[in-house]
């Protein structure tokens, strides 16, 4: 399973990107920054990995200051791997 997290530092920034997507009718969840990620206000935007450049250009658009980083986050038989794209 693979999917993409968007992190925020703040988490009024991190329910507003939600708020965006979904207003615009990307498919979407908050959810708990996984800890291998390091950083971020604790809870990230999870998207599918096939909408990313679509959400890249939202990210950047929105102009929401906190705004930490993209990460893939992979599950391979139950591990999870965490990393900065």
């Amino acid at each position: 399973m693979e999917y993409v997290i968007i992190a925020f530092r703040s988490r009024a920034h991190t329910v507003r990107f939600h708020e965006i997507l979904r207003a615009n009718g990307v498919k979407n969840e908050i959810v708990n920054t996984p800890k291998e990620a390091g950083v971020g206000c604790g809870l990230s935007v999870k998207i599918s990995k096939n909408l990313l450049l679509y959400v890249k250009n939202a990210v950047f658009s929105s102009k929401l200051g906190s705004f930490a980083g993209f990460f893939l986050v992979t599950t391979y038989g139950g591990r999870r791997v965490v990393r900065s794209i």
